[in-house]
């Protein structure tokens, strides 16, 4: 079989045999220690360390972000709340392969609100789109549960924030989330000049940050490939710009659906190629040794990385 044979027959397997509810009954029935090692770095990256910007700011200086503060503040204090909404509605994020999974974009939208996702297959979109038009409090059944089946997620993430209620924090992702569009990371223009992605108030059309989880060695069939993806991927971001990649390590493939869909082989040293060839220079590494027995999550990964970099 040919590369190009071996290609459309994963796009086949993917668009034919991928069923979101599956897989999140699966893979996301409960909030996992590896689920809770990406959101935790997503909220350090985000929250603790502004989107990687050089501050001497600790958490409790980002505590009050969102909470309604009942006193009264002074002229210089109005300003800056003013000018943080102003950079926040400037900067831009964008999610590679979200899948139909919401929570990669929970802290993020502590640092943006102006947050795009991207999925290849529409039954992702379609299920994130959906997922981001019901209310938190007021949804009808059937449609609670869904609600319901992420409030952990946002529950840890509002516990790392301090924040009030994950409410808060459910109704920021929902005002933050600006378009839900496909994606190919094959392509040297991943999101196909898709206009709802085209430019924000400044007229820019890269990135500030780009965030994929769980995506690049699973579109790809090849070392080779994953490093085309990663390039791809780093031509939507800004000069300076962060990459945050988060990922299985040793893994070969995964179960769903009662199929076996393949995945890249990763190491560290594939990733940091990668993202070297790509003009990427990686910031930050941590690993997580697999915690969850293979019955919980039929993958035969090792351990879950999570790296930063910046594009040079």
């Amino acid at each position: 079989m040919t590369m190009e044979s071996k290609r459309l027959a994963l796009e086949k397997l993917y668009k034919d045999n991928f069923q979101p509810e599956e897989y999140l009954t699966t893979y996301y029935r409960n909030l996992d220690p590896e689920v809770e090692f990406f959101l935790r770095n997503l909220h350090h990256f985000f929250f603790v360390s502004n989107g990687g910007e050089e501050s001497s700011a600790t958490t409790s200086d980002f505590e009050g972000l969102e909470k309604q503060v009942e006193r009264e503040v002074d002229e210089d204090e109005k300003v800056a709340k003013k000018n943080e909404k102003k950079t926040k509605e400037k900067r831009r994020v964008l999610e590679i392969g979200s899948g139909p999974v919401p929570v990669s974009m929970i802290s993020a939208s502590s640092w943006s609100e102006w947050i795009v996702c991207s999925d290849f297959l529409e039954q992702n979109r379609q299920n994130i789109k959906h997922w981001l038009t019901m209310m938190t409090a007021a949804t009808p059944a059937p449609g609670r549960h869904e609600v319901e089946t992420w409030l952990p997620f946002f529950q840890y993430v509002a516990e790392l924030e301090r924040a009030e209620s994950e409410t808060i924090l459910l109704d920021r992702v929902r005002h933050s989330v600006r378009a839900v569009v496909p994606c190919n990371v094959l392509l040297t223009d991943p999101l196909m000049d898709n206009k709802d992605t085209a430019c924000n108030a400044d007229g820019h059309s890269s990135y500030d940050v780009i965030i994929t989880t769980l995506c690049l060695e699973f579109a790809t069939l090849t070392v080779e490939e994953y490093s085309t993806a990663v390039a791809n991927v780093t031509r939507l971001l800004r000069p300076a710009g962060f990459l945050v990649v988060q990922g299985a390590l040793g893994n070969s493939h995964y179960w769903h659906n009662n199929h076996e869909f393949p995945s890249v082989v990763l190491n560290r040293a594939i990733v940091e190629s990668a993202l070297a060839d790509a003009g990427c220079q990686t910031v930050e590494w941590k690993e997580l040794a697999r915690c969850c027995p293979q019955q919980e999550k039929p993958a035969d990964h090792s351990a879950v990385f999570y790296c930063l970099a910046r594009k040079i």
